[in-house]
Order: C-alpha cells, then structure tokens, then sequence
C-alpha cells in the first residue's frame, strides 16, 4: 500500500510537469500567432502603401482609404480571435486541471484512508484475539480461584463484544452500500434516547445526562417518529460513545432533546478537546479518522459517523458538527417528527 502511494505521488509529479509543459507551449504558440498576425498586416500594410505611393497618395489618404481601413479591420478581427480562443483554451485547460486535481486528491485521500484503515483494523482484530488466546491460555494451564475466573472472563467477553461490534459495522457498512432495508415502525424517541444512555453508563466516569426541551419533560408523545429501532438506536450509541471515547476525563456528557415543529433535533455535548475546523469537514468519510494512525490511542475503524451519517440521511435527517463553547464538540442530528408530535 505505501508503495504504491508512492508510485502515486510520483505518478502526480510527471502529470504536473506535463500539464506544465502544455500551458507554456498553448500561451507560447498563442503568442506566436499574434505576432505573425501583425507581421502579416504590416507586410500587407507596406505592400498597399507602396502601390499608393507610385500613384503619387500621401500618407494621409493611404490611411484613410477604404482599402487600408479594411485590412485593418479584417486582422484587427484575427487578433481578436487569437486572444478569445487562446483565453478560451486557457480557461479549458485551467477547468480540465482543477478537475483532475481534485480526482488525484480524492484518489490520494481515499489510499491514505483505506492505508489508516488496514493499519486499524489489523490493530483492532489483533488485540482482542490475542486478549482472548492469553486468556483460554491461562484457563489451560493454571488452576484459578473464582476471583480471577471471574476477572478473566470478564476481560474475555469485554474482548468479544468488541470483536462482534467491528464485525457489525463492517457488515453494516458494506450493506448500506449495497442498499439496506429498514423495518420503520413508530418509535418513541425519547424513550430509546434513555434506553441509549443506560446502555453506555458504564463505559463513562461522569454522568450522562438528558435535558428535554422546556416543559416537554413533563409531556408524552412529544417525540415521536417513525424509523428503524435497530439502526436508529446505533445512531445514538455511536455519538454517546464517540463522546466517550474522546472526552473520557471529562465529567459530563449532556444530550438535548428538542421538538422544533416538524423536527426532532438530539444534540450530543461533549467538553473534551474538540474537533479541528479542517477536519469537520472529513469526519464522516468512510474510513477517516482524526489524527495519525501510527500515533493514534483512541479505538475503531473510522466507519461509526459514516454509518451514522448514512442513517440520518436514510431517515431523511441531517446531522452536522459543531464546536461547544468553552471547549469540547456538539454533534447534532434532525429527523422528521409524526404529525401528531408536531
């Protein structure tokens, strides 16, 4: 993979010094016509003068007359033509490089991704397995008291959910690609918002929290919608969880739910150390995540926001990023509600 990366890069240097050579040679030849243009006109100029001369026509006549007015005329058109079809090929030529230098970008991009991918996703499947060989190893070979049966079960199943969670986004993944099909049924929102939030209690030192808007608290109904109960709860297990994972010496973690007329909005507040204004942009690219993979301490593969985002839009929802002041992220998602919730 880092090879051919390479390869790329290198690929990328001798298309540039191609399309280089192209733009000197179109503006170089450009020029060149415009200057025969006017040594035509000149010689034809000098020609018409002389005849004029033998017939004994001063200068002033010679330049007034019909005959020179419309050479003039005609290469005063050819040198408009030059400059417009030469503006005309730099513009195209200019239009044609932007384009295959954001396809080059992509392409580049989507190798570094698919390279930070492979680096982990090997790490990912790696730790675990090797978690859970020491551990069946240890249960082979050592007699234990239930205490530590206990604490190496216990660390062994912890390695096995992570390993049925990557294998479910993987899945998951390829079968949002490839067209997946929802079950919707009506949901209470709020409801499955709580049943979210004691699901990952445990994996967070400070508090989870849920703010409901105004005196909707005290309201049923109020957040109904219709969607898919499997995949819509992964939407909020995965932006509780990725505030988790990147703000996990923060105290608090608050979830605002909101009903503004004919959209349910659902904020996730963290007060960890943000996200970059260049990176807003990529987070939800399949594959991408923040940082280096070689230096990278946080855990996944990089498709948690590119399923998530995919839901939404399934869903017909949006889901954006922001920053949450003093510090920290927002991410916030919007779904249609039921009319009966509106």
């Amino acid at each position: 993979m880092i090879k051919w990366y390479k390869n790329i890069k290198k690929a990328d240097i001798l298309f540039y010094i191609v399309i280089s050579y192209v733009l000197i040679a179109g503006a170089w030849w450009s020029y060149l016509l415009y200057i025969k243009n006017n040594d035509a006109f000149e010689a034809k100029k000098v020609y018409l003068w002389s005849e004029y001369v033998q017939r004994g026509a001063t200068e002033e006549e010679f330049l007034k007359s019909k005959v020179f007015l419309d050479l003039e005329q005609q290469y005063t058109r050819q040198q408009w033509m030059i400059q417009g079809e030469g503006v005309v090929l730099l513009v195209l030529m200019v239009a044609g490089i932007w384009r295959v230098y954001q396809g080059r970008r992509k392409e580049l991009d989507l190798a570094r991704q698919q390279q930070n991918f492979l680096l982990s996703i090997t790490h990912e499947l790696k730790s675990p397995i090797a978690s859970i060989q020491l551990v069946l190893e240890t249960l082979q070979r050592r007699k234990l008291n239930p205490d530590q049966l206990q604490r190496l079960t216990h660390s062994a199943l912890k390695d096995a959910n992570r390993l049925h969670k990557l294998v479910q986004d993987l899945l998951l993944a390829a079968r949002m690609e490839g067209g997946y099909q929802y079950s919707f049924e009506i949901l209470d929102f709020r409801k499955l918002v709580n049943d979210c939030i004691l699901l990952t209690k445990p994996k967070f030192k400070g508090e989870i929290l849920l703010n409901i808007d105004g005196d909707l608290a005290e309201k049923e109904d109020q957040f109904m919608l219709e969607a898919d109960k499997t995949t819509i709860a992964s939407v909020v297990l995965n932006l509780i969880e990725n505030a988790i994972k990147y703000a996990p010496d923060t105290d608090k973690i608050i979830l605002n739910l909101l009903n503004k007329k004919e959209r349910l909005w659902l904020e996730v507040v963290d007060y960890g150390t943000g996200i970059p204004k260049t990176e807003k942009v990529r987070i939800f690219d399949k594959f991408y995540r923040l940082g280096d993979e070689h230096t990278r301490q946080t855990k996944g593969t990089g498709l948690g926001l590119f399923i998530t985002k995919k839901i939404v839009e399934d869903h017909k929802g949006t889901i954006s990023v922001h920053d949450n002041e003093p510090q920290g992220t927002c991410f916030r998602i919007r779904l249609p509600l039921l009319e009966e919730s509106i």
